[in-house]
């Protein structure tokens, strides 16, 4: 009896130990065969990855005739005491607002965009410098939009008091009715650079992959600046102003993929 009880557990053991075995081995087998998988779906993300691009910047550009001008009109008076100098200045600036209503001008399109009154000097003065008087001066910049009619504005205005003139810019005031034509004309020139570089890879463009754009900018022309008097006005030609044509640009930056 004790014979049989003692094969019976070295056959318990020894199939125990079978068991072990091969749950080891299946373990050992387990991780190759994961690694593998995982080795496999690295190759796959690396053959989606490689695809073959391009970049390349579109310019668009468009010349039109402004429809609008920014006439910046100045005032200065002088005086021998600060007071008198701001009085004058202001019945000056009265005759100006009535010669701008003339010309249909809202005041909401009259912005005054500087005023100051400054002492004058006189720095030959053997005891130093000696206050004069004082000049007060009072800039405004006027939103015109008939152009045709500009040069007779500005000779008015210097008849009402005005001295200064400068500062004329030609603009836009609808950037928007352009943008979209100007963005159009970039996309234009980025495909045909794109198809020009494709073709000399010996490639050939697919699709767009994706499109940076920037905001279509209005570049203003500038007139040179100005400068009129009330008497000079009276005995001189009427004013001619050039108005110009003002561009509008746009940039997009397009990747391609070619094959």
């Amino acid at each position: 009896m004790k014979m049989v009880q003692r094969k019976g557990t070295t056959m318990k053991k020894w199939g125990l130990l079978a068991m072990s075995a091969a749950l080891l081995l299946t373990i050992a087998w387990g991780g190759p065969a994961k690694s593998a998988y995982a080795a496999e779906s690295n190759l796959s993300a690396q053959g989606q990855a490689a695809i073959h691009t391009i970049s390349v910047t579109g310019k668009g550009e468009m010349t039109i005739t402004p429809d609008v001008a920014y006439v910046t009109l100045g005032i200065e008076t002088k005086a021998a005491t600060a007071k008198e100098a701001q009085r004058a200045n202001a019945a000056k600036f009265a005759k100006l607002k009535q010669a701008l209503t003339k010309f249909n001008i809202a005041s909401a399109d009259v912005k005054t965009v500087n005023f100051y009154v400054n002492p004058e000097y006189n720095y030959n003065d053997k005891s130093g410098p000696k206050v004069t008087g004082y000049s007060a001066t009072h800039m405004v910049q006027v939103t015109y939009r008939d152009l045709d009619n500009l040069g007779n504005l500005i000779d008015a205005a210097s008849e009402a008091g005005v001295n200064q003139v400068s500062g004329i810019r030609f603009d836009t005031e609808n950037p928007e009715a352009y943008e979209t034509k100007v963005l159009e004309k970039a996309m234009s020139n980025a495909e045909n650079k794109a198809k020009a570089i494709a073709t000399a890879a010996k490639q050939q463009i697919v699709t767009v992959i994706n499109v940076v754009e920037s905001n279509a900018d209005v570049i203003p022309v500038y007139a040179n600046q100005l400068f009129a008097t009330a008497s000079e006005a009276k005995d001189s030609a009427a004013t001619t102003i050039e108005t110009g044509q003002i561009s509008i640009k746009a940039n997009v930056t397009v990747m391609y993929e070619i094959k």
